[in-house]
């Protein structure tokens, strides 16, 4: 992962030979007198030593922002600088100070007393101009529009916060609850491997704020320089981070508008476990970047999270299309729909093959949908996807690091090519009120392409593939008609189902990397083809 280099800051100390040089240059020259010969007459030196210039202030004014601004400016790196900020500011929020401006200068050091002044360039100016940059945009339930912006340059800082029209008390409350969660996502910008912290901002109250947006700039000082941003957007219904930087970039959008689909806490902390096993295992096989990855975990884990409550039976079908039983709910994942991607920016790190590049896609997605003429005729389908594409270059030793060069001695690799892609659909469908449909589909296909070279010539060149498939008829385990046992009381079988429910709801998540899930499939099916032989 790149690196955010630190900012320069206005409190540099020129060396007296820097001062010294500088006074020649407006001097003629002249012999330097031996030490003997030098007098001292109690005056002032010929050459005055360069002063620190007074900080200039865009307002007079001191509150909790303005001490945060001096503690924060002397600080060389971006989150540095904006520690404190941001909760500084909603924190006078929840006080009823909501709109204000300030900023700071620092003028470079001189030999001419208050110089910075007769300059005339405010601090002001300063405002929408930083090389980076922080804007947090809430909109309350009323309508009301709050706008925070901070900027930063290696001379002076400026923070700035606008209302629309007055708060009332629940909304002024309802942002400076969100103070230490704006804090930790411009500190998580400002580490040296950047980090998407979300989740204090996606706590949000929604019953009383409507939307939340997030953008932040930083600029990568170093050869060639880059910015890297960060967008986030969060309301009643969807959810999207976007990132971009110098390793790659990331985009991830979740649609909480259906809530009847959502499942328990509990249920959701199960699918979003049983997807960070699989971002890990992509990031693994396809040798993907541990920064980009874990931005996708995060960001996953916290779109996922404060979802309304999820629709009972007894609902009314406005929270979504129909009211979902227990048995449908069991085909489903529990997590509103979504579609991620992380793509790592390409290298070419072999001069002598060019055609050979470094890289890793990765792409996950879930989609639900409802139809139906009525609640007696609905039908539920939930299609899960991911696609991952790698390539990498892997020494031939371990633990000594791979170096290629133009020179045949230094061709000593395997290069690895990834395919891979995993499936899961599962669907119920009813007619007359009754389940007449139930199936789930799982596929998974991997192709691992290796070619090995020794000292530049190709010695091996290898695919090895991987598949698996299975289609399971969910209608003995969800169909309302299984009586079971005649010696099985009804408590029995209600256990037995609800067991059965719960099993399901576990094999439904999609299994890019099949383990004994599938293998218990296959016995089943194995099981049935034995029987039908038989017969």
């Amino acid at each position: 992962m790149t690196s955010v280099s630190p900012i320069p800051s206005w409190n540099p100390g020129p060396s007296r030979a820097s001062a010294a040089t500088a006074g020649r240059a407006d001097t003629p020259s002249s012999p330097v007198p031996s030490p003997s010969a030098i007098v001292a007459f109690g005056g002032p030196p010929a050459v005055s030593s360069l002063v620190p210039s007074p900080m200039v202030w865009e307002s007079a004014s001191r509150d909790k922002v303005s001490e945060a601004m001096t503690k924060s400016f002397s600080s060389y790196a971006f989150g540095g600088r904006f520690s404190g900020l941001g909760a500084a500011m909603l924190g006078q929020a929840k006080l009823g100070n909501y709109n204000f401006s300030q900023a700071m200068r620092q003028p470079p050091p001189s030999t001419t007393p208050n110089v910075y002044a007769a300059s005339g360039i405010a601090p002001g100016s300063l405002h929408g101009n930083g090389e980076d940059r922080v804007a947090l945009g809430i909109t309350t339930k009323s309508g009301v529009e709050v706008k925070l912006a901070l900027d930063s340059q290696g001379d002076g800082l400026a923070v700035n916060m606008t209302t629309s029209g007055d708060l009332s008390d629940a909304e002024a409350r309802a942002l400076g609850d969100l103070a230490q969660g704006f804090q930790e996502a411009i500190d998580g910008m400002g580490q040296s491997t950047p980090k998407i912290k979300l989740e204090g901002l996606m706590q949000f109250d929604q019953q009383v704020l409507a939307s939340v947006k997030l953008h932040a700039e930083v600029k990568v000082r170093g050869e060639p320089e880059s910015v890297q941003t960060l967008d986030f957007q969060a309301d009643g219904a969807q959810r999207k981070v976007s990132f971009s930087g110098e390793a790659g970039s990331l985009d991830l959008k979740v649609d909480a508008s259906q809530l009847n689909t959502l499942g328990s806490k509990e249920r959701q902390a199960k699918a979003l476990g049983s997807y960070m096993k699989q971002f890990d295992q992509a990031a693994s096989r396809g040798h993907g970047d541990a920064g980009l990855v874990s931005m996708l975990k995060d960001s996953f884990t916290a779109l996922h999270s404060n979802t309304a409550t999820p629709q009972v039976a007894t609902d009314s079908p406005e929270t979504g299309r129909w009211r979902l039983a227990a048995e449908d709910k069991s085909i489903l994942t529990g997590l509103a729909d979504f579609s991620a991607s992380v793509s790592q920016a390409v290298k070419f790190s072999n001069p002598m093959r060019s055609a050979e590049k470094d890289g890793f896609n990765y792409e996950v997605s879930q989609k639900t949908v409802q139809a139906g003429a009525s609640q007696d005729a609905r039908s539920i389908r939930q299609q899960q996807q991911s696609k991952l594409s790698a390539s990498y270059h892997e020494t031939l030793v371990p633990g000594v690091p791979l170096r290629l060069t133009a020179s045949t001695e230094s061709q000593n690799y395997t290069y690895h090519q990834i395919e891979d892609t995993a499936s899961s659909d599962a669907q119920v469908a009813y007619k007359d009120g009754k389940m007449v449909k139930a199936s789930l589909q799982q596929e998974g296909r991997q192709s691992e392409h290796v070619m090995k070279y020794f000292l530049g010539k190709l010695e091996s060149d290898k695919t090895t593939p991987g598949n698996y498939s299975v289609l399971r008829d969910l209608l003995p385990v969800l169909g309302p008609y299984k009586t079971g046992e005649k010696d099985t009381s009804p408590e029995a079988r209600l256990e037995q189902r609800k067991q059965a429910l719960l099993t399901l709801s576990d094999d439904v998540l999609l299994q890019s990397y099949a383990g004994q899930t599938v293998s218990m499939w296959q016995a089943d099916m194995q099981q049935e083809k034995g029987e039908a032989a038989a017969a």
